[in-house]
């Protein structure tokens, strides 16, 4: 009985600590809200090396689109050409961002974002629209990166439903 009493003790002397293991600091928050920063401002200065340093090399990068860059140097290439042609009078605005650790060293990222000034494919002005990015991010050598990223499209009605069914 003994035994079972100290497993007990150790267990629950041990479980804070297990749920502390699922959960960043508050400079891990910070730093993730930083690539957001960075992105906005490497985005409006049309810079798609500062773009790609965000990333790890490995990265996987699905856009709008659903173009998908495989590793840092496919997407700076799909950025540079995006950032010459539709993109070279576009303004990043972004709005929400949402972290959950998965481990102190991987976190979801969610990313609710605003886009206008993007020109269609004949060079015409496109309509300025809401996305949102869902982003795997991790800590590697005590910076953080993205290591995958898929946009989607959002309409304004579903974003307001989400947002009022959400469960946090």
């Amino acid at each position: 009985m003994r035994t079972k009493f100290l497993l007990v003790a150790l267990s629950l002397l041990f479980l804070p600590a297990a749920f502390r293991a699922q959960s960043g600091t508050s400079d891990d928050e910070k730093a993730i809200r930083e690539i957001e920063s960075q992105w906005e401002a490497a985005w409006n200065h049309h810079d798609p090396a500062a773009l790609a340093r965000l990333a790890t090399p490995d990265t996987d990068f699905i856009n709008i689109r659903g173009a998908w860059a495989k590793g840092r140097d496919q997407m700076e290439k799909a950025q540079t050409a995006r950032h010459q042609t539709t993109e070279k009078d576009s303004v990043w605005k972004t709005d929400e961002v949402d972290i959950r650790f998965l481990t102190p060293d991987v976190a979801i990222v969610h990313v609710y974002w605003f886009l206008s000034g993007e020109r269609n494919a004949d060079g015409s002005p496109g309509q300025p629209y809401l996305g949102v990015f869902t982003r795997t991010e991790v800590k590697r050598d005590g910076q953080w990166l993205i290591a995958a990223s898929q946009a989607t499209e959002v309409s304004p009605q579903s974003r307001s439903q989400g947002a009022s069914n959400r469960q946090d």
